[in-house]
């Protein structure tokens, strides 16, 4: 499909309390944080492999598992998979990769199609009304299909502010648009509640609807 585009918005990100321990993706040599939807957890979901004993939780490490992936020629893989665990009275991180996949050295995951972002660079903080947001210099764009990358951009943190307008412009102009207006306030407790949060709604869809791939001419 030609110019097969997503609407992105995830271009800051919001400041917890307690930071978790994010999964990671390795691509040219660099290193760069996973931190939206991880597929990994849902492959091990899906093998129905049991949590290792010594595995702990902590308020870091929701998931229990901490994944690395990489790129390798334009494909996507992962290639470990790490827990926490209690060392010598302290906390450690081990590999559990070759426990759960012992004939294999990377497992292809062809069943991702989506788009993620990479943040990397300096880090900035805005704060207004009370809420602090946090962006990043540059971003790593790549779009997922069936676990290959389709599309792929380095752009810088205005650059992807520039995609993102043109772009949810365009997804405007759709009629899908028009059903994600709709589907977003049924799912809504009540719109009286949408109103009290005092957004507008196309500072709504912004927030709800940056996971939507769309066919757009841009």
């Amino acid at each position: 499909m030609k110019n097969l585009i997503i609407f992105i918005f995830f271009v800051s990100c919001k400041v917890f309390a307690t930071p978790q321990i994010p999964d990671k993706l390795i691509y040219n040599g660099k290193e760069y944080e996973w931190n939206s939807f991880s597929p990994g957890h849902k492959y091990i979901e899906d093998k129905k492999i049991a949590k290792p004993k010594d595995a702990i939780e902590t308020s870091t490490n929701y998931g229990t598992y901490i994944m690395t992936y990489t790129i390798e020629n334009d494909s996507l893989f992962l290639t470990d998979i790490e827990i926490l665990i209690e060392k010598n009275d302290q906390i450690d991180n081990r590999s559990v990769f070759k426990d759960f996949f012992p004939a294999q050295s990377k497992i292809f995951i062809d069943f991702y199609s989506n788009i993620q972002t990479f943040p990397y660079g300096k880090e900035f903080y805005t704060t207004k009304n009370h809420w602090t947001d946090k962006y990043f210099e540059n971003y790593l764009v790549f779009e997922f299909k069936n676990g290959h990358v389709e599309k792929s951009y380095d752009l810088s943190h205005r650059d992807l502010l520039k995609l993102k307008k043109k772009l949810f412009s365009r997804f405007k102009e759709t009629v899908e648009y028009d059903k994600a207006v709709i589907e977003q306030i049924d799912n809504l407790n009540s719109f009286n509640e949408f109103r009290q949060k005092k957004y507008k709604m196309d500072q709504y869809l912004k927030l709800i609807i940056f996971r939507l791939v769309k066919t757009l001419k841009v």
